[in-house]
């Protein structure tokens, strides 16, 4: 009897743990929890494993008693009355049904155990769908990231180009402007030439028209005389 109700609290135990794995069966679980679950299901998987060779042993130790007890009712029997073979016979017929009764706890732990691979399968199948998944997402962003860094190459390369053109612009520029600087200066330094030049030109012409002038003077009073000398 110590053992039945020992057996039968372990049976209420494993019911418990059975609704609990189906439950957590019925409720899908988020993808970030499939780990968690499969490590709780497998913890159970081990428990029933565990409970089921238990079970198993304790059916084989009671099949022995039974073979044991059944030598000994057929030894009582030649030897002893039929009051001791009764309590005997109720004795094994009430291991016969805990016999039983275990086996069937067997089986439903086994048709709990059949249930739980599942669930791993199925989990085990989820897991590898999201690292499928997961890699397919991360061959993708690879391959994004290789674009991107082509095209940053590109434009490093068109910014270096774009700022080495810039540069000799400026070059260039810089050049002109100190050619333009040059220009003036020669500019300014013809004008003023030019402005002497003809300034002492103009002195020139008139210093030559004073002359003009006294030249036609004279000119005029030998006319004069010549006149007078002809009259």
């Amino acid at each position: 009897q110590q053992e039945k109700e020992d057996l039968q609290g372990r049976l209420k135990l494993r019911e418990h743990l059975s609704q609990t794995a189906g439950k957590s069966e019925a409720t899908p679980a988020p993808s970030k929890n499939i780990d968690l679950e499969m490590k709780q299901l497998q913890c159970k998987l081990k428990n029933s494993n565990a409970e089921i060779t238990k079970q198993s042993t304790t059916i084989k130790s009671l099949k022995k008693q039974v073979q044991e007890k059944e030598e000994w009712i057929r030894e009582l029997q030649a030897k002893d009355g039929p009051s001791s073979i009764h309590c005997l016979e109720r004795d094994l017929t009430m291991k016969r049904h805990l016999i039983e009764d275990l086996r069937s706890r067997l089986k439903a732990n086994q048709e709990n155990e059949k249930t739980s691979n599942e669930t791993l399968e199925s989990l085990e199948r989820k897991v590898k769908a999201l690292a499928e998944d997961k890699k397919a997402s991360i061959d993708s962003m690879k391959q994004r990231f290789n674009v991107a860094m082509k095209e940053k190459s590109q434009y490093e390369q068109m910014y270096h180009k774009a700022k080495d053109d810039l540069e000799k612009k400026d070059l260039k520029v810089t050049k002109l402007e100190s050619k333009m600087i040059e220009t003036e200066c020669a500019m300014t330094e013809l004008e003023t030439a030019a402005s002497q030049q003809l300034h002492g030109l103009a002195e020139q012409s008139t210093q030559a028209l004073e002359t003009l002038q006294k030249e036609l003077l004279l000119t005029s009073d030998k006319v004069e005389e010549f006149k007078t000398f002809v009259k």
